[in-house]
């Protein structure tokens, strides 16, 4: 079978290359779909499938095989950068700035730990790169530090040399970095007893004190001493930062202003989160006994998606849909984060937006705004490869670090992921938007790694069961299962003790210091929540592009 497929797919080839590797692209995806105690793979299987088929003798041209690997890595860290740039500096706010810390950390230490294990054991210095990149399952950073080598040797026989003993490395320690956050996800609970009950009990009582979720009441208006002032003068309005939707006075619904004066017996409907219901209530009066909602009028409520770009980039106040058309927008989601309507809030292209007002106004409003479900799922080419550009050029800067015999680049790992970051962050720039939709992008990214991880394993699959079964494969596979295991044990203790990060939050953290989506889809199955995700998240740029810079060390510095 293989002779035959040998003849039908010469190796040297463009037709038998592509074929080879889609082959083991798709006995990969085939293989990570198969759940084991309620765990897949996914998409990192394509490793172990390209490795079989390059061990039983398909091969692909080196030339075809490193473009595709660096152009299929190139696309997977740039939808990386736009999936998490919306969101990645309100990340490190708060507890995202610490748990990015500790995230750091780990990657430090398991950087040190990799060094010390090489000289340590006097295997050759390259192996630390390799050991360090498969302990934390980080194929871009493998990326990085080959590159690394070839930038000061060239390719020469001795660069190809050390880039390929890297690979191979990282090939023989990778099985453990894939498994081995899972299991410190479990021997984390095992160790800490934990209730998992009482941990969503918590998690969520500390996030509804630190982000209280947005609701509404309607409040009937019974204090004289705050009739006949002007809304906009009005104290609650003023600094609260409460949106009033809508105003009942004489069996009337309509839209408040900000030149609307608050008269006794007015009903406001008042949205906000808790504290700021209370404290409208208190200043105002008292919850009404009637419901807005069952009041007749003209006044409805639609969600409207932000897809006009005369719309993007302006604030509230700027666009002033209140005074224009009566229409008051009470709540914006962006990114799957709900965000205040503040008049400074500037809208951005994919908000959802809740808008209130007469029907006429509405109709006005959705025109301005676009709400063109076409648009938002219509994916724009150009800013993906003006994108790419930017980063090949970002990454492509050599810096110059103490020590060092040359200089380092973040590379066609970093350089696409941090552009795309902060191309996402400023969400457009004249006629170009930064968006992807969300299928498109989930595509991008599971194409990207699944061919890159198939080229790591083609090249890798050579040696790679002999290098195994032999003592000094035994011994590799060992130091990186350290890798894995020390770094984060010390790290994840010290946050469960000390710092007494819930475990919920703890399982995403390890998920995303390790760069590791399975470990998610475990952690979310494991603690019945998607709060894991958000720990996962707030980590995920900063551990990818960590490593990156640590691996290009590790591989230059020791040798």
């Amino acid at each position: 079978m293989i002779e035959w497929l040998q003849r039908v797919l010469p190796p040297g080839s463009v037709a038998g290359g592509l074929a080879t590797l889609s082959l083991a692209v798709t006995l990969g995806l085939l293989l990570g779909a198969v759940r084991v105690r309620g765990a897949k793979l996914g998409v990192a299987a394509v490793f172990f499938s390209s490795l079989i088929l390059s061990s039983m003798g398909l091969r692909v041209n080196d030339l075809i095989l490193q473009f595709l690997r660096d152009f299929a890595l190139i696309i997977f860290v740039y939808t990386i950068g736009l999936q998490v740039g919306p969101g990645f500096f309100s990340s490190l706010r708060a507890e995202g700035l610490l748990l990015n810390a500790c995230a750091v950390a780990t990657l430090l230490l398991g950087a040190i730990l990799s060094a010390v294990v090489v000289l340590g054991a006097h295997l050759p210095h390259e192996s630390a790169a390799g050991i360090f990149t498969a302990g934390f399952a980080t194929s871009p950073s493998l990326a990085a530090a080959q590159g690394a080598l070839q930038d000061r040797f060239g390719h020469t026989p001795t660069g190809d040399t050390l880039a390929a003993n890297v690979g191979l490395v990282y090939a023989i320690g990778y099985p453990f970095g894939l498994i081995g956050p899972i299991l410190l996800v479990t021997i984390f609970k095992a160790l800490f007893r934990v209730d998992l009950a009482k941990e969503r009990a918590a998690l969520k009582a500390r996030e509804e004190v630190r982000r209280p979720p947005i609701g509404f009441v309607d409040i009937e208006v019974t204090k004289p001493e705050v009739a006949g002032t002007a809304l906009r003068d009005h104290e609650l309005i003023q600094s609260s930062g409460i949106v009033l939707s809508r105003l009942l006075r004489d069996q009337k619904v309509t839209v408040p202003t900000g030149s609307t004066v608050i008269h006794v017996g007015d009903v406001y409907r008042v949205v906000g989160n808790k504290p700021q219901r209370a404290a409208a209530a208190r200043l105002l009066g008292h919850v009404s006994s009637t419901s807005l909602d069952n009041v007749s009028g003209d006044i409805q409520r639609v969600r409207l998606l932000v897809t006009h770009r005369a719309a993007l980039r302006k604030s509230l106040r700027e666009l002033d849909l209140i005074r224009r058309f009566g229409v008051t927008i009470t709540r914006v989601t962006r990114a799957g984060i709900e965000l205040q309507p503040r008049a400074d809030l500037s809208l951005k292209f994919g908000d959802n937006v809740a808008a209130v007002g007469p029907s006429e106004g509405l109709k006005k409003v959705e025109a301005e705004l676009g709400n063109s479900v076409d648009v938002i799922n219509r994916p724009q080419l150009v800013p993906v490869f003006l994108g790419i550009v930017l980063g090949v050029i970002v990454g492509s800067i050599p810096i110059a670090l103490p020590g060092m015999h040359g200089a380092i680049r973040i590379g066609l790992a970093g350089g696409p992921m941090i552009v795309a970051i902060l191309l996402s962050r400023l969400g457009s720039l004249g006629s170009i938007v930064w968006y992807m939709p969300v299928s498109a992008r989930n595509l991008f990214r599971d194409f990207g790694m699944a061919v890159f991880l198939s080229c790591i394993g083609l090249e890798a699959g050579e040696g790679f069961f002999g290098m195994i079964a032999s003592h000094h494969g035994v011994m590799l596979l060992l130091w990186a299962a350290v890798i894995t295991l020390v770094p984060m044990l010390i790290v994840g203790a010290f946050m469960r003790l000390v710092l007494k990060i819930n475990f919920i939050t703890l399982s995403g953290f390890i998920a995303g210091a390790m760069t590791s989506s399975p470990t998610l889809l475990f952690a979310n199955e494991l603690t019945e929540s998607s709060a894991p995700s958000l720990g996962y998240a707030a980590v995920y740029p900063l551990s990818m592009l960590t490593p990156i810079f640590c691996a290009q060390v590790l591989a230059t510095a020791l040798l």
